[in-house]
């Protein structure tokens, strides 16, 4: 009589085609999922700083007096635009695009920047994403939205419109 041979498991030729397939397919996934992730970032930073500005505006209107951060009621809250530790998703909060002061609550909340963190190039911080700036100019009573791209390593896929009129460059 003969034995019957079961043939249970893979060969390692299946093993290693699975694995092949398996590492092209994370090639391709891996940096779509690192572009929608700086998309979403920059989306939230930007509706972070309008939310921001109209509270502020609101908290203007109601106190007919200038606002500042502590004035307005999301600032000491926790929630996505509020949050005065910063935006906690690559961005920090700074009282205009061109200075490193960050923001306090007895600031004026009529300006407020959003900046990408930054990463170690060669020794030089560079911000991985563009900074971003709003803010009510006084004199024509319009939003003027402003941004920077600081380096050639920053990502910018049309987040920044550095070629736009100052004041409407997002």
């Amino acid at each position: 009589m003969k034995a019957k041979i079961q043939k249970d498991g893979f060969t390692l030729i299946e093993l290693v085609v699975v694995i092949a397939v398996l590492g092209i397919l994370s090639s391709v996934a891996i940096p779509a999922f690192t572009g929608v992730r700086n998309s979403a970032k920059v989306a939230s930073a930007k509706h972070s700083l309008i939310n921001i500005l109209k509270e502020c505006i609101a908290a203007e209107s109601f106190l007919l007096s200038a606002a500042t951060f502590s004035d307005i009621a999301a600032w000491d809250t926790n929630n996505s635009f509020g949050d005065s530790r910063g935006l906690n998703f690559g961005f920090t909060y700074d009282s205009t695009i061109e200075s490193n002061k960050p923001v306090k609550g007895s600031d004026s909340c009529m300006r407020i920047s959003a900046k990408s963190n930054t990463q170690d190039i060669n020794g030089s911080a560079i911000p991985i994403l563009p900074h971003f700036e709003i803010y009510l100019d006084r004199t024509t009573n319009t939003v003027k939205k402003n941004c920077v791209v600081a380096n050639t390593k920053t990502i910018n896929k049309g987040y920044c419109k550095t070629s736009e009129p100052e004041g409407s460059q997002w």
